[in-house]
């Protein structure tokens, strides 16, 4: 079976359902993914000894219209398109090796198909091995996460379907991948517990907080981002709106997520599945 993914991804795309693969349409290049097996994951599981699956999710990276590739480049951008497999990694639900950004650049992700939870973390910038600031954010199809400066980040499939995200970047640096493997993975280890999540800390950090879970806002008007509305598009339409993502320094971010409560809740905060 496939997929229309064009509604919430704004290119000529579908989803091999089946396959967990991308099919292109006629007005898009063609890239070839780089595929994230186990091998590559094991440090970062909390069950190191599985054995299955052996192909955990596949990233299209420089995906674009066929013609934009020089308006990619003119505005230092890069656009991606990543499928995580629905499959369990032990205890754990489907996730990403999580990665940092040099410097203060940022990221932006939408889900296209799918349910996603996104972990950030802040760490101390003197101790990585201190955790300032962990944020949860649970996405649906046609919304936006917004990745502030310093923040590391993972990406958790919860089921049952394949998740798909896109996301913009800037053309200028490379993910750090480095920080997460030292510490065995994230801040916390998402695990199924029955109908519900279970959140466990990471014991390689010395501190690590409460999480916060949020949802992303439904608008945030000097972005250009609405719920539904695809972000491809920007770059066609207003692509100032994406200079954050080059000059991330210049502009706040307060309001990228849904008021995040005052008193933080338990680790276990996120929905049941």
């Amino acid at each position: 079976m496939t997929a229309d993914l064009k509604k919430f991804c704004g290119l000529d795309l579908k989803l091999d359902t089946e396959k967990a693969k991308l099919v292109f349409g006629k007005e898009t290049n063609t890239p070839e993914p780089a595929v994230r097996t186990l091998n590559e994951m094991k440090e970062v599981i909390l069950d190191k000894e599985i054995t299955v699956p052996q192909e955990l999710y596949y990233m299209y990276r420089d995906l674009h219209g066929a013609d934009d590739a020089a308006i990619l480049k003119k505005n230092e951008l890069r656009y991606d398109v990543t499928i995580i497999k629905p499959d369990m990694l032990g205890r754990e639900f489907m996730k990403t090796a999580g990665h940092y950004h040099p410097g203060d650049y940022g990221e932006l992700y939408e889900v296209v198909y799918g349910r996603c939870y996104c972990m950030l973390q802040r760490p101390n910038k003197q101790n990585h091995k201190i955790i300032e600031e962990v944020i949860v954010v649970e996405a649906s199809a046609g919304q936006k996460i917004v990745i502030p400066p310093g923040f590391g980040h993972i990406l958790i499939n919860p089921g049952p379907e394949c998740l798909v995200t896109s996301n913009w970047v800037s053309a200028n640096f490379k993910s750090e991948y480095d920080l997460y493997k030292q510490a065995q993975g994230a801040a916390y280890f998402m695990l199924s517990a029955g109908k519900k999540s279970e959140f466990i800390p990471n014991p390689y950090f010395i501190k690590v907080p409460d999480m916060v879970c949020t949802k992303p806002s439904e608008k945030i008007s000097k972005f250009g981002l609405t719920e539904g509305e695809p972000i491809y598009p920007l770059i066609h339409s207003d692509p100032g709106k994406l200079a954050f993502l080059n000059r991330p320094l210049d502009f706040t971010y307060m309001d990228v997520f849904v008021d995040i409560p005052r008193d933080k809740p338990k680790r276990s905060c996120c929905c049941g599945n």
